[in-house]
């Protein structure tokens, strides 16, 4: 995200990585590295819509999600779901 980075540094403005970020381990070396101050994601999202869930599973973060969702929660990224727990109503 060699753009990013140069209109950030040289602007001195917030700027937004794009381009093919699909993985969320490469979203979060963008951030973290502080060569953008944020990924857009519009591959990635289209693809599956789940991906912040699963973007969270795989960091190790958690994700908020509606009382609907709570009975389909998946119990291999149970611990990605903040605040619910399998079959709850």
């Amino acid at each position: 995200m060699p753009s990013a980075e140069r209109i950030r540094r040289d602007a001195k403005i917030p700027a937004i990585a794009t381009g093919r970020i699909t993985d969320p381990r490469h979203a979060e070396e963008i951030v973290a590295s502080a060569s953008a101050d944020m990924v857009a994601l519009a591959r990635g999202m289209l693809y599956d819509p789940r991906w912040g869930r699963h973007a969270a599973a795989t960091l190790g973060g958690t994700v908020t999600a509606p009382k609907q969702y709570w009975r389909a929660v998946p119990r291999e990224v149970a611990q990605s779901f903040a605040g619910t727990g399998i079959g709850q109503r």
